[in-house]
Parts: C-alpha cells; sequence; structure tokens
C-alpha cells in the first residue's frame, strides 16, 4: 500500500509541474503577444505620421495647428475644375457619388480625378439637369467607372432635350448597367454615414432646364452642404417658400456650391439669408463669354462669407471635414496644403 501511495504522490507532483509549465507558457505567450501588439501600433503609428497623418485617442487634446490632409478626411466634397460646366465628387466613408459629368471634352480630367481618388465605383452618379455642360461628360465616364444607381429629377417631357448629348447620356446609362432613378422633392437616401435629402425640383411646369435642377441637402454629422445644379431664382423663391415645412434651419449649410456657375440668375438674396453659407464652391471656366461668376453674385455670396472659391482661379476645390478633430477646411489644387 505505500508503494501505491508513494506512486500517487509522484504523479500528483508531476501533473502539477506539468500544469505549472502549461500556466507559464501561457504567460509568456500572453506577454510577447501584448509586447508585440504594442511594437505593431508604436510602428503604426510612426508610419502615419511620416506621411503626414496624426492620430487623436480622443482623450488627447488637438493641437492648435494640427492640420488634416484629404486622406485623413471622412467626408469630401470635391469640385472638380472642369472649366464652363459641373462635375462634384463626393466621399462619405469611402462611398463615392458624383454630381454632373460636364461636356464631353472634360471626361478624360473627370475619369483621372476619380482614379487619383482611388474610386473604382461610384454609388451614385446624379444628373441635376440636361444640359450638355452637365451630362456631356457621362457617357465615357460611366463606360470608365460603373455606377450602381443613376439619379435624375423628374422632367416635364415638353421640354426634354432632342440633342445627339442627350441620346448618348440615355445610352450611357443603358450599356452601364446602372439602376435608374427618378426623385422629387423630399426623397431620401444615404452615402456613407452622410444623409441626403432631395430639395428641389419643387415647381412640376418648369419652363426651363435650369430650373428642373436636382437640388440636393448632403449632411454628414453636423456639417451640411446644398448643391444647386443650374437652379435659377424662381425656383430658390420656391424653395424658400416651401422651407416653412421643414425643420428650423434646415437650409443652413456649411459648404454651398453656388447656382448657374455664379450667374446673376442664381444665388439671390432671399435664398441666401436661409442658407448662410460659410463656405462656397463656383464652378467656371477661365474667361468664359458667360461672364460668370457675376460681379454682383460675389458681392451677395461674400456678405456671408470670405471664403467663396471659384475653379477659374484656383482650380480643383475641395472641401474636407474631419471626423475624429469636427474641423473642417477648404483645399485648392493651386493652393495644395
Amino acid at each position: 500500500m505505500a508503494g501505491k501511495s508513494k506512486k500517487k504522490t509522484t504523479k500528483n507532483q508531476n501533473q502539477s509541474k506539468n500544469t505549472m509549465i502549461y500556466v507559464i507558457l501561457i504567460v509568456i505567450l500572453i506577454i510577447v503577444a501584448l509586447f508585440a501588439g504594442r511594437q505593431e501600433q508604436a510602428q503604426q503609428q510612426e508610419q502615419e505620421q511620416q506621411n503626414g497623418l496624426q492620430i487623436f485617442d480622443g482623450d488627447e487634446e488637438i493641437p492648435e495647428d494640427y492640420n488634416f490632409t484629404i486622406s485623413d478626411a471622412e467626408f469630401q466634397v470635391h469640385v472638380i475644375d472642369v472649366g464652363q460646366g459641373d462635375s462634384i465628387l463626393i466621399m462619405a466613408d469611402g462611398k463615392a457619388m458624383l454630381i454632373d459629368a460636364a461636356e464631353s471634352k472634360s471626361a478624360n480630367k473627370i475619369i483621372s480625378y476619380l482614379q487619383a481618388q482611388n474610386v473604382t465605383e461610384l454609388e451614385y452618379a446624379a444628373t441635376t439637369h440636361l444640359h450638355a455642360d452637365h451630362i456631356g461628360g457621362y457617357p465615357k465616364v460611366m463606360a470608365a467607372v460603373k455606377p450602381k444607381t443613376v439619379i435624375e429629377s423628374v422632367c416635364p417631357e415638353s421640354i426634354l432635350p432632342t440633342t445627339q448629348v442627350y441620346e448618348k447620356y440615355l445610352k450611357a446609362i443603358e450599356a452601364s448597367g446602372a439602376k435608374y432613378q427618378t426623385m422629387k422633392t423630399g426623397d431620401t437616401f444615404t452615402l456613407g454615414n452622410a444623409n441626403i435629402t432631395v430639395l428641389a425640383p419643387i415647381s412640376e411646369h418648369a419652363s426651363s432646364l435650369n430650373n428642373t435642377s436636382l437640388v440636393l441637402r448632403v449632411q454628414y454629422d453636423d456639417v451640411v452642404c446644398i448643391f444647386t445644379g443650374d437652379m435659377e431664382l424662381p425656383e430658390e423663391k420656391t424653395l424658400v417658400a416651401s422651407s416653412v415645412e421643414m425643420p428650423e434651419n434646415f437650409l443652413k449649410a456649411d459648404f454651398l456650391k453656388a447656382g448657374h456657375h455664379g450667374s446673376d440668375t442664381s444665388s439671390g438674396e432671399a435664398f441666401l439669408a436661409e442658407v448662410q453659407p460659410k463656405y462656397v464652391g463656383i464652378s467656371c471656366g477661365v474667361d468664359n463669354k458667360y461672364g460668370h461668376p457675376a460681379q454682383s453674385t460675389l458681392e451677395h455670396l461674400r456678405a456671408y462669407t470670405d471664403e467663396v472659391h471659384i475653379t477659374a482661379e484656383e482650380g480643383d476645390v475641395v472641401f474636407l471635414y474631419d471626423a475624429d478633430t469636427k474641423q473642417e477646411k477648404i483645399v485648392t489644387s493651386k493652393n495644395e496644403e
């Protein structure tokens, strides 16, 4: 019996020793994993700082001179310099929407710009209205960067264009395989974490294509942007009148894409009194024959902000919002930071 007891004791001791060794090995592995994780995190932060990025943990105070870049910003608005036309790229959490595609001669510039922003697919291709300087580039653009959905406003049949540009545009939508959707005032959809509301057109019997413009309100966090296409004064007045049924300050915006390339047919005083923009982007060509932007329009806009940026003068105009720091700013291609 004594021999069996001794063997049992020895066996228990061996088991205890094995358990202890196992526990020690587990502890060592945990320590090694923690050390490796911290080292990897430190290396990542060092690499990000070398790339011009800076990381904040939420409790850390943000330096006054912190200067975030395009790659930092979760929300971006790119007013692409396409000459006398419109093409605007909106990026929200890596998802992309293109509003208009300028004239056909600007298609290659737009495609190159999308590629430079690593845009390989469009969630939405939005057409504000059917003028050539807004849809002309879409056939090439849609062939190069496929849209999932094409959105338009409803256009009265009496003013539908019969041009070759319009026919090519329709064929491009069909060839792209994208879903096609017309939208009306009050419709909503999302792009990443951005919420988008259709503000106009409100009038059902517009007499001009400009006043069929799809006007979009895009909100990301507390930042609001309004994109007006070529909406002119009559539709602006209708929109302002309808704002009494909207939430308070619903038309107030941080960024405004000024209507109709800064023409004096748009950006009326009543509309701007509602919007009160902090930043304005105007898309127009150098020395264009229309005289855009009009001096009177610039004066109206500058009554609200000194941050009026014109593609003809500054190239691509980019509005950025960094969600981590709640900061916003404008960067232009002729004055990149």
